[in-house]
């Protein structure tokens, strides 16, 4: 008899939401983090109206929700300085909204909500090995020599991948795109909306605002794209020069340092995990690729895998190959198409040739606006996004993008 039927590693939300489910169902879990909580975590700060959803079937909603600032629209600013803003649909109360929660205060709840199952928790505690033996448990191993025996093995450490490319689970170190962010208070401006921003960034990337609370808010950038990855050096800049943030900062006090950060968007089914090793999260490379986005995700990962083991794991011993094909199936049905979508747009909509005529038409359509907004934020299925109403302007602006980008070639 191992030590634990599952052990989870990292205590992120995708960790924390995995390992609660998990002892829901009976499950003996360990969870591993090498941080002592609550411990902060650079991140945009913001929760989609579909990880709302999540928090609520999880049953840490009312606890989230008490610490969070609900936003009920968005502020969109084009790189020409023209801005509109378009509204959620919400009330201040319902899922609808966008939460806004510093990660150090969502990922504490999230992990006391996990300890409340009677879990075992083990921080400070850094693993740096799964060792499968050949016919027995897996062997977790940790930094301080410590060895734990469970049947299956559950990683959520995020983007990094140093654990996952030691264990089998990544073949190559991926490719990562990058972000960053800091937080200021006594900023002047803030509404119920949080704001993106196109001008002074690189693209396909944005620039936001999220306020936390009237009058201090998570102030950021990030590109999509892995060629480039200085963006603390340009947030720096922007914080110094743009006309959107000079004004709204010009009194206000920073807090901390500004920190960058990678993001991992390669998902696809494959990274779900091998033989007994599963991944959860960003260490499935479930991250937006135009966003940068991936709480829903994470929390949404989790409920599959719970799913996946309540179907194949009866008595003391799981079908691990039965799990993990469901486990893979409930993804690639989820986020493979929606991820194909997402990596389309951003490489033929979301240049700085194509982004301006985007924003215009959606400033022009309520209907292409709603449905952007609704991919933006998690609401949108994958067949809403195939409607004519977002694939005629999205396939003539990619037409017209690519012509100018022969021309200035030919140039």
């Amino acid at each position: 008899m191992p030590d634990f039927d599952v052990c989870i590693i990292g205590a992120g939300p995708a960790g924390a939401a995995s390992a609660t489910l998990l002892a829901r169902q009976g499950r003996r879990v360990a969870l591993f983090d090498r941080a002592h909580f609550p411990r902060d975590k650079v991140c945009g700060d913001g929760i989609t109206p579909r990880g709302v959803r999540a928090l609520m079937r999880l049953g840490v909603y009312p606890a989230v929700r008490a610490l969070a600032r609900a936003h009920s629209g968005v502020t969109i600013r084009g790189s020409q300085a023209q801005s509109f803003t378009i509204d959620f649909g919400g009330n201040g109360r319902d899922p609808s909204d966008l939460l806004v929660v510093p990660r150090h205060t969502f990922d504490h709840v999230l992990l006391q909500h996990a300890r409340a199952t009677g879990l075992q928790m083990f921080e400070d505690t850094k693993v740096v090995d799964i060792r499968e033996l050949p016919a027995g448990p897996c062997e977790i191993v940790t930094q301080q020599g410590q060895v734990f025996t469970c049947a299956v093995a559950v990683v959520a450490t995020g983007a990094q991948t140093q654990l996952l490319r030691g264990t089998g689970l990544l073949s190559d170190k991926p490719a990562v795109e990058h972000a960053a962010r800091v937080y200021f208070e006594g900023v002047k401006g803030l509404d119920q909306n949080v704001t993106l921003f196109f001008d002074g960034v690189d693209m396909p990337g944005y620039g936001w605002i999220f306020p936390v609370s009237d009058s201090a808010a998570n102030i950021g950038c990030g590109v999509f794209d892995q060629r480039r990855a200085k963006q603390a050096d340009r947030l720096r800049q922007l914080i110094a020069t743009h006309p959107l943030l000079q004004p709204m900062l010009e009194d206000a006090t920073q807090v901390g340092p500004i920190q960058a950060y990678p993001l991992r968007t390669d998902f696809a089914p494959i990274h779900a995990g091998v033989s007994r090793k599963f991944c959860v999260g960003e260490a499935a490379g479930l991250v937006n690729p135009i966003t940068g986005e991936g709480i829903d995700y994470a929390l949404e990962s989790a409920e599959f895998l719970a799913d996946a083991f309540g179907q194949h794991w009866h008595g003391d011993a799981p079908d691990t190959q039965a799990l993990l094909q469901s486990y893979r199936a409930h993804l690639a049905r989820r986020f493979g198409l929606r991820f194909r979508l997402y990596r389309w747009i951003q490489r033929n909509c979301l240049g700085s040739a194509q982004t301006d005529e985007f924003l215009r038409d959606v400033e022009r359509s309520p209907a292409l606006r709603r449905i952007v907004v609704d991919g933006l934020f998690g609401r949108a299925k994958p067949r809403d996004l195939l409607r004519p109403s977002i694939l005629v302007p999205a396939l003539r602006i990619a037409l017209r993008g690519r012509s100018v980008d022969t021309a200035i070639r030919t140039h």
